[in-house]
């Protein structure tokens, strides 16, 4: 499903990315390899983001286990721009499932036309019960195995 948006460039909002340069100011100076350094970096820089960094981020909110005080969470933007990448993914996501439905309706055959079979109203057979057919042979059998038992007592 999600692999029609591999590829796909999305614009970093103006809001998001001034968000990422307070955020990267409030730390500030850190070490270039603390987590998260780079991807502030490269988002400020660059003004926009691909579908798959959309999902490591998204991956890397999802298992951040810290506290919403440290350097790595501020750096990625914190709350704020964890909404901002996860609506991006569930509007697109979303669209990308309400345009596989629509187009995967059923539509009548336009080719074959409505009719009827010969006075026939229904393709079902009429029910019989089992018990009937059944009734005419058990009157036969039970006779037999009478006949079978009584020669096996003399026997």
């Amino acid at each position: 499903m999600n692999s029609e948006l591999y590829g796909k460039t999305y614009p970093v909002p103006q809001d998001v990315l001034e968000y990422l340069d307070q955020c990267s100011k409030a730390v500030g100076e850190v070490d270039e390899t603390t987590e998260g350094f780079k991807r502030n970096k490269d988002l400020r820089e660059k003004g926009e983001i691909t579908y798959q960094q959309l999902k490591r981020m998204k991956n890397w909110f999802d298992s951040f286990n810290g506290h919403q005080d440290e350097i790595p969470h501020i750096l990625n933007g914190g709350h704020y721009v964890k909404n901002w990448v996860e609506n991006t993914l569930k509007g697109d996501r979303d669209t990308i499932e309400t345009n596989k439905q629509s187009k995967s309706e059923v539509l009548p055959n336009q080719h074959i036309k409505p009719h009827e079979k010969d006075g026939m109203v229904s393709m079902n057979r009429p029910s019989q019960s089992h018990n009937s057919s059944i009734n005419k042979y058990d009157t036969a059998i039970t006779e037999s195995l009478k006949r079978i038992n009584e020669l096996m007592k003399k026997i």
